[in-house]
This record gives C-alpha cells, structure tokens and sequence, in this order.
C-alpha cells in the first residue's frame, strides 16, 4: 500500500494528513487545511510527486522515494506552496 504523511511544521511535526492515493486539490472544500501548508513530509512506500497548482499542474517537484524530508526547501520544494500531491508508483 502506498502511504505519504503530510506536516505543517519542519522536522515532521505539527498537525499531519496521511495520504493513500494521489489527491487531485489540498484545497477542496472538505478538507482545505493542508492547502500551501505542507513543510515536511514522511514517503512510507511508493514513489510520490508535489504540484504547485491543482489537478496536478502547475510547477511540479522531482519525484520521492520512501524517506524522511524534514524541510520542503531542502529537497528544492518552496514551503508552503502545495497544491496537489501524485502517487506515481507503478
């Protein structure tokens, strides 16, 4: 199963969303919290890539193995400035 834990705060901290499958909008209306709020992110399994912009457009970052990523910006992210996460595992 694929699996990315999502974190408002550096170092994997702060309130967090755990994401199964790719998710088109962080800013939809049901759940917009995480929407330019993502810092740092914890890629459990599979293989995962950010977009700036909605439905996965937009700027998009490279894509990540499992690891801890304790700050956006370090692995050439800007913080706070997610949109739209893809599940590009195969």
């Amino acid at each position: 199963m694929n699996e990315i834990v999502l974190f408002e705060n550096s170092n994997c901290r702060g309130n967090h969303r755990h994401l199964f499958a790719s998710e088109h909008n962080l800013a939809d209306i049901d759940d917009n919290f995480f929407n330019d709020k993502v810092t740092s992110f914890v890629v459990v399994a599979g293989t995962w890539q950010f977009f700036r912009d909605a439905n996965f457009s937009g700027p998009a970052s490279r894509i990540f193995g499992p690891g801890i990523y304790n700050w956006v910006e370090g692995v050439g992210i800007p913080n706070d400035s997610v949109t739209s996460v893809r599940n590009v595992s195969s």
